[in-house]
């Protein structure tokens, strides 16, 4: 087969045609600015250089307050004990009444800690649907300076949020699980608030003339076990998700979905719902599905995206990585296949030179033999 280049073979992966090889990812390379760290700046540079590109776009976007956020929705910093630490207080003023939500935030990249949720008893999902919402002006500028950048090194993605997970991650896990089985209706009754205001983005998306992109979210993790089950799957990912997908698809857009976790109890429903491409899969003990084991379930209805863990790369030996990127490889040449880390590669606040080491690799030998026998 001859050659594509790298904008052709992602979009044979997404529009469901058999691409050249096996498309190489790195989540977060982009060529638009450096590394977020200064050590994976090799490895940006390296992934824009010869992996096959995904760089992020949008438009203005609020799911809670829309083009009122800065009249309604007040955050302040306030020092800790630390100076690695701050308090983040955003406060919500809601014709109902306000809502306070407390995050303590790294000063120099580590992970964030939610202290206090802003949503802390079912009542106050009435005053968040409270708040006026009226949507921002379309703006497509960001989508086109995007495409115009990555051009023929990959393809621009419109992100979007999730409607499940707008709400989610205002409650916390377990007070959605627990609210799920008493407040269900009212959890619905938001949640298909946030879904119409989704389809209204997306149609101005298609109006503005981006139909035939690329869409994509995050969030369905959240929603599947053993967090959650199928069942609830099926109520708040794929009731809610299925109208926007066939209005992409009526539109002619493709669509990409990033979920972690075990995948064989909900992969057949992405498939089914319409994702075109699923990102991470995830190999035991993470995941509960090999790439090859995925490829079996959903064959040729949709790609996959994933395969090596990002912790493998953090601690592997390198000839791991080796076996791994191999593995992966051979399970998905002649499919849709994206081998893919299942995160950036700067989840490292401060990465050793071994971890670069790996990620040097992966990109070197994932092209590499990528590319055998074509």
């Amino acid at each position: 087969m001859a050659s594509m280049t790298r904008r052709e073979r992602l979009s044979a992966i997404f529009w469901g045609r058999t691409p050249d090889r096996p498309a190489v990812k790195i989540w977060g390379a982009d060529p638009r600015g450096e590394a977020n760290q200064p050590g994976f700046e090799r490895v940006r540079q390296r992934a824009v250089e010869k992996t096959d590109l995904f760089i992020g776009s949008g438009s203005a976007f609020h799911m809670y307050a829309g083009s009122h956020t800065e009249r309604l929705i007040e955050r302040r910093e306030v020092p800790t004990d630390s100076p690695e630490w701050v308090k983040v207080i955003t406060t919500h003023h809601t014709p109902q009444g306000n809502l306070c939500e407390v995050y303590q935030k790294s000063t120099c990249g580590k992970p964030g800690y939610e202290m206090e949720y802003l949503l802390k008893e079912p009542s106050d999902i009435r005053k968040l649907l409270s708040l006026p919402y009226e949507p921002f002006p379309f703006d497509a500028r960001m989508y086109h300076e995007a495409d115009a950048c990555v051009g023929d090194r990959g393809l621009a993605l419109f992100g979007l949020d999730h409607a499940m997970y707008a709400l989610q991650r205002l409650i916390g896990s377990e007070n959605f699980a627990l609210w799920s089985l008493t407040d269900d209706a009212l959890l619905l009754e938001a949640m298909h608030v946030f879904a119409a205001r989704l389809r209204e983005q997306v149609q101005a998306a298609i109006d503005a003339g981006l139909g035939r992109s690329v869409f994509g979210w995050v969030g369905p993790e959240l929603c599947i076990p053993p967090l959650m089950s199928p069942t609830a799957f099926d109520r708040y990912v794929t009731a809610l998700d299925k109208p926007l997908t066939e209005l992409i698809h009526n539109a002619g857009g493709k669509i990409w979905v990033h979920c972690h976790g075990k995948m064989r109890p909900v992969i057949g429903r992405f498939a089914d719902m319409g994702v075109d491409v699923l990102n991470p899969i995830e190999p035991p003990p993470m995941g509960d599905v090999s790439m090859a084991e995925a490829f079996e379930i959903v064959g040729d209805h949709m790609g996959l995206e994933g395969g090596v863990e990002t912790h493998d790369l953090m601690t592997a030996p390198s000839a791991r990585i080796h076996e791994m990127v191999h593995e992966v490889l051979d399970a998905g040449r002649g499919r849709r296949l994206i081998l893919c880390p299942s995160s950036g590669y700067y989840e490292s606040v401060f990465p050793s030179e071994d971890e670069i080491r790996n990620w040097l690799h992966f990109i070197d030998e994932g092209v590499r033999y990528a590319d055998v026998g074509n």
